[in-house]
C-alpha cells in the first residue's frame, strides 16, 4: 500500500495553498509511440549461446516491418545476422530463441477467405483477418520450416477447413525444456481440431507424442525436465452447475488419479490451478481462490491427498499469481519466489542470492521491473530487461555482476525525464465500494497546479485488469504529454482483485459497473487533477462499449467520449461463445445494458474508430452505433485499414488512430 498512500499524500498537497498554473509538458510525438521499436522481443538460448531480438529497421524504405537479428552471445564484437520478411505483405512479430542454435519465428499476413465461422470468423461469406505462422530456423536465417502444424492427411479436407486449421492451429512452444539439449516441448493441433502435446527434436524435426487432449481432459501441469504431463483438468455439468476436475499422477510414470479435493465450481468463478511439483518431496503446488476471494498458493500432498494447512503465500490485498522456479542447471526446479498481480506483477523472493540481484538492479536503474531473460549458472553473465511506466523497457548484459553494459532499448528516442509515473490508488463508488484504479498524473504536473484535463481510460474485457508498467498500447503517455491526467479504473467485474469484484459485475455492465467509472471521474474532481468540463472517457474493445455507455446517459460526466473497437449491445460480446450449456452459465454474468437503444439520450460529441480486420469485435458493430448515435449528437467514424483486434498493430495503424484521437481531442471535444 505504498504507492497508494504516496498517492494520497500527493494529493492531500495539491489541494494546499493557492493554486498555480498548469505546467505545459512537451508531448511526446506520435511517430515515435507509433514506430516500431528499436529492439524487442530479446531472447536467449537455454544453452547460453544465442541472442536474438526483433529490431526495427533504420535505413531503407520499408521502416515499419521488423527484422529479425541473432546474436553470437558468446562473442558480441561479431555483427549479428540479420533477415528480413519477404513478400510484401508479411511481417516478423515474435522470436524466441530455443537451443542449439535454433530459433522459433512467428510471421503474420493478412488474410482474406472462407473460415465458415472458425477463429471467430464469419459464418457465411470472406472474412478478413491475419493469418500467423510459427517457423523454425537458425542463426543463418536461410531457410524456415513448419513444423509446430500438423495437418495430417488433407484427403477430403476443404479448402475453409485447411485455412481454418492453418490460423487457429499454428502451434506453440510449450517448454524449451533447458535440461534436454536436442528437444523442446511444442503443442499443435491436428486436422481433428484437437491438440496435443510432443517432444520436436531442433536437430531432426521429429516429433514425438507426448500426450493428445481429450473432449473430457486438457494437459495441466507439465515436468519441464522431460515433458511428461502430470495434471489434467476438464469439467462436468453436476447439479446446475459445472465444475472443474484435476487428475495428478502422485508420482513419475504413474497414471492419472482425480483428486475431488481439487474439484472446484467454474460457474462460480473458483479457481484451481496446478502450477508446480517438487521433484524431491512430490508435493504440488496450486494457485486457487477455493478458500478465500484473494487466491492463495497451497501445497497439495498428492498421497495423502491434503492440502498444507495454510497456504505456503498469500496476500491479504492481491491474487497471488504463481510460483517462480529456477531454470538454471544449477539448480533447476528450486522455487525461487513467487509472485503476486499488485499495480504491477510483484514477487516475494525466497532465494537472497536470486532476489538480491533483481531488487539491486531495480534499484540502480531506478526501474519498477527487472525481468532474468537469461543467467549463466554462477551468475558470472546475466541478460535482463529493465522497464517501468515512465520507462520503455531496456535490455542489459551483467558480467561477473560487477560490469553492465547497455544492448539496447526499446525506443530510445523517447526522453524519460519527464514522464509520469503511474501508481496504485483507491477511490469509493457510490454505493460504497472501494475500488482500485491506476493513476498516472499529467506530464509536469506539480503539487499546487489548477485542475486540468483527465481522461478515464477503462480496460477492455470486460473480465480482464489493468497492470502498470510501460503502456505498449502507447494510449498512457500519449495522453500525459498532451495534458491529461489518466484514471485506469478497475471497476467491478475487473478480475485479478479478487472473486468479489470479479462477480459483483455480474450483469451490470452498463449500470453498476458503469457508475463505477464515473465515480472515478468524480474522484479526479475531488481530488483537484480535472476541472469537471475537462474530462474524456477513452476505451478500447468493452472499453469501447463502456465509452459508448458514456456517450448516451443522462448528464453525462464527460465532455466526450472516444470509442475503439467497441460494441453497444451486451449479446455481442457473448457472440461465437454461447452455443453450449456451459458458456451460457458461465458467460451469463456479461450481460448488461444495450446501449445502443438510449442514444435518444447523446449530448456529447463520440469518436468511434474500427479496424476492418477484427474478427473479435467486427467492425460491422461499431458501424450500427455509429448510424445510430449521430442523428442525435456530432459522431465520427474512422476506419482503420487492415488493424485488427489486439497488438501488435502496425505503425501505419498506430499514427492512424493516435492522429485522429488527437485531432478529435482538440476539435469536436474543444480541449486544447
Amino acid at each position: 500500500m505504498r504507492t497508494a498512500r504516496f498517492w494520497k499524500f500527493m494529493c492531500a498537497t495539491a489541494l494546499a495553498g493557492t493554486l498555480a498554473q498548469i505546467t505545459q509538458a512537451d508531448p511526446i510525438p506520435i511517430e515515435d509511440l507509433a514506430r516500431l521499436p528499436a529492439m524487442s522481443s530479446v531472447t536467449v538460448s537455454t544453452d547460453g549461446k544465442t541472442m536474438a531480438a526483433l529490431i526495427g529497421p533504420t535505413t531503407g524504405n520499408d521502416k515499419d516491418r521488423a527484422v529479425i537479428a541473432a546474436w553470437d552471445l558468446t562473442d558480441l564484437s561479431k555483427p549479428p545476422v540479420i533477415a528480413a520478411p519477404d513478400g510484401k505483405e508479411s511481417e516478423f512479430i515474435q522470436v524466441m530463441a530455443l537451443k542449439d542454435g535454433k530459433l522459433q519465428v512467428a510471421v503474420r499476413q493478412p488474410f482474406t477467405g472462407r473460415l465458415s465461422g472458425c477463429a471467430e470468423g464469419n459464418a457465411v461469406g470472406t472474412t478478413r483477418t491475419w493469418s500467423v505462422k510459427a517457423l523454425l530456423t537458425d542463426t543463418t536465417f536461410k531457410k524456415f520450416d513448419e513444423p509446430f502444424i500438423s495437418l495430417g492427411s488433407t484427403r477430403g479436407i476443404g479448402k475453409s477447413t485447411e485455412d481454418c486449421i492453418r490460423i487457429t492451429a499454428r502451434g506453440s512452444v510449450a517448454s524449451r525444456m533447458p535440461q534436454d539439449p536436442e528437444n523442446v516441448l511444442i503443442s499443435r493441433v491436428g486436422s481433428d481440431f484437437r491438440s496435443e502435446l510432443g517432444l520436436l527434436n531442433v536437430r531432426t524435426q521429429v516429433f514425438t507424442p507426448v500426450f493428445k487432449n481429450s473432449r473430457d481432459a486438457g494437459a495441466g501441469y507439465i515436468d519441464t525436465a522431460d515433458g511428461e504431463v502430470m495434471s489434467t483438468s476438464g469439467s462436468d455439468e453436476k447439479r446446475n452447475t459445472f465444475e472443474q476436475f484435476t487428475q495428478l499422477k502422485a508420482t513419475k510414470g504413474g497414471a492419472f488419479e482425480e483428486h475431488p479435493s481439487l474439484t472446484v465450481d467454474i460457474v462460480k468463478r473458483q479457481e484451481m490451478a496446478v502450477v508446480h511439483r517438487d521433484r524431491e518431496t512430490g508435493l504440488y503446488y496450486v494457485v486457487t481462490n477455493k478458500f478465500a476471494d484473494k487466491k492463495e498458493i497451497y501445497t497439495y500432498d498428492p498421497v495423502a491427498k491434503k492440502f498444507s494447512e495454510t497456504p505456503v503465500f498469500s496476500n491479504p490485498e492481491f491474487d497471488a499469481a504463481s510460483v517462480v522456479v529456477s531454470s538454471s542447471p544449477a539448480d533447476f526446479g528450486k522455487i525461487l519466489g513467487y509472485s503476486y498481480d499488485a499495480d504491477v506483477t510483484r514477487y516475494e523472493w525466497l532465494d537472497a542470492e536470486y532476489g538480491g540481484i533483481v531488487l539491486g538492479l531495480e534499484q540502480q536503474l531506478n526501474a519498477e521491473t527487472v525481468d532474468i531473460i537469461y543467467r549463466s549458472p554462477d551468475y558470472s553473465l546475466i541478460v535482463f530487461s529493465a522497464s517501468g511506466s515512465n520507462m520503455p523497457a531496456r535490455y542489459y548484459i551483467l558480467r561477473d555482476r560487477s560490469s553492465l553494459e547497455l544492448l539496447g532499448a526499446e525506443r530510445p528516442w523517447i526522453n524519460t525525464e519527464d514522464l509520469s509515473q503511474t501508481g496504485l490508488v483507491y477511490y469509493q463508488a457510490r454505493d460504497g465500494r472501494n475500488l482500485p484504479a491506476l493513476f498516472t498524473p499529467r506530464q509536469g504536473w506539480k503539487a499546487g497546479e489548477a485542475p486540468g484535463k483527465a481522461v478515464v481510460l477503462p480496460h477492455g474485457g470486460p473480465w480482464a485488469r489493468d497492470f502498470g508498467g510501460w503502456d505498449m498500447s502507447g494510449w498512457v503517455p500519449f495522453l500525459t504529454s498532451r495534458g491529461y491526467s489518466v484514471l485506469q479504473p478497475q471497476y467491478r467485474g475487473s478480475v485479478g482483485w479478487g472473486l468479489d469484484l470479479w462477480t459483483a459485475g455480474d450483469s451490470q455492465f452498463g449500470y453498476l459497473a458503469q457508475d463505477d467509472k464515473d465515480d472515478g471521474a468524480a474522484w479526479l474532481v475531488s481530488q483537484g487533477y480535472a476541472a469537471p468540463d475537462k474530462i474524456v472517457m477513452f476505451g478500447y474493445s468493452y472499453g469501447g462499449y463502456a465509452a459508448m455507455a458514456a456517450a448516451t446517459r443522462k448528464n453525462s460526466p464527460y465532455q466526450c467520449a472516444i470509442a475503439g473497437a467497441g460494441y453497444a449491445e451486451s449479446a455481442k460480446i457473448n457472440t461465437g461463445f454461447d452455443r453450449t450449456r456451459f458458456n451460457r452459465m458461465f458467460l451469463k454474468g456479461l450481460s448488461g445494458r444495450d446501449v445502443i437503444k438510449d442514444v435518444a439520450n447523446a449530448e456529447i460529441p463520440i469518436l468511434i474508430y474500427h479496424g476492418d480486420r477484427d474478427v473479435r469485435v467486427p467492425d460491422t458493430y461499431g458501424k450500427a452505433f455509429y448510424n445510430a448515435v449521430r442523428k442525435h449528437t456530432t459522431a465520427k467514424y474512422v476506419n482503420i485499414p487492415d488493424m485488427p483486434h489486439s497488438l501488435p498493430w502496425t505503425p501505419q495503424q498506430q499514427r492512424l488512430s493516435l492522429k485522429e484521437i488527437e485531432s478529435f481531442l482538440t476539435n469536436e471535444c474543444g480541449l486544447k
